[in-house]
């Protein structure tokens, strides 16, 4: 993962987009859509107060001209979340919609450990190789390094960790909040644990190419003239 390219991502103008259409939108919808049409369902306002992040998820996905995995659950996730409330009548089954992903992601994440490769091999390659054939295959043959194994699988951990803690978060304000307040507090609670978990990756990222750096610079001290 380049850290420059992933510390403009979290920059002020990346995240208004989130701020715009993930959470200033929909609450703004969700209130109009009530006040103006009483009779319309709490689940009917949330659907169409969901357009916005739908909005912002396919401009990501123009952006980066990619369909991964995360975007395909998300968008799946949206579709489940929506139907589940139409046929449950409670709405409240749409506004955890995203943490439904969030908790199947990381059990894929936590199960991935048994893969050859976990996932965040993956997602790390998406993100550092723009699909760039030479690159991947650069990218491929960390995998061959015992420290780079430990990294990504370390990374996987707590991914899936953070995930499954957003998850069990997100219910417990939807179980404890109003409609509008969740509207506004689970975006931030969703993105804050998100853009924390980044900043971490880049961290330990970063770190650990450091240590392998010494690593190999002292080997080749130690290692007998030719």
């Amino acid at each position: 993962m380049t850290t420059d390219g992933s510390r403009e991502g979290l920059g002020i103008r990346s995240l208004l987009p989130v701020l715009v259409l993930d959470i200033a939108c929909p609450y703004a919808a969700y209130q109009l859509l009530r006040q103006q049409i009483p009779r319309m369902s709490p689940s009917t306002a949330l659907l169409l107060s969901g357009v916005f992040p739908v909005i912002n998820n396919v401009r990501s996905l123009v952006r980066s001209r990619t369909l991964d995995i995360i975007g395909i659950v998300i968008f799946v996730g949206i579709v489940v979340g929506a139907a589940s409330a139409f046929v449950t009548g409670d709405p409240k089954m749409l506004l955890i919609r995203e943490s439904f992903v969030t908790g199947a992601l990381a059990l894929v994440c936590l199960m991935s450990l048994l893969w050859p490769r976990p996932l965040l091999f993956f997602i790390g390659r998406d993100f550092s190789t723009g699909h760039d054939p030479a690159r991947m295959a650069e990218f491929n043959a960390m995998w061959e390094r015992a420290g780079a194994r430990r990294v990504f699988r370390v990374m996987t951990v707590v991914w899936g960790l953070g995930w499954f803690g957003e998850f069990l978060l997100k219910i417990a304000l939807v179980m404890t909040l109003t409609i509008p307040q969740v509207l506004v507090a689970g975006p931030i609670e969703s993105n804050g644990i998100t853009i924390a978990l980044i900043l971490w990756t880049i961290r330990y990222a970063n770190e650990s190419r450091r240590r392998g750096e010494e690593a190999q610079r002292a080997e080749a001290l130690a290692a007998p003239p030719a």
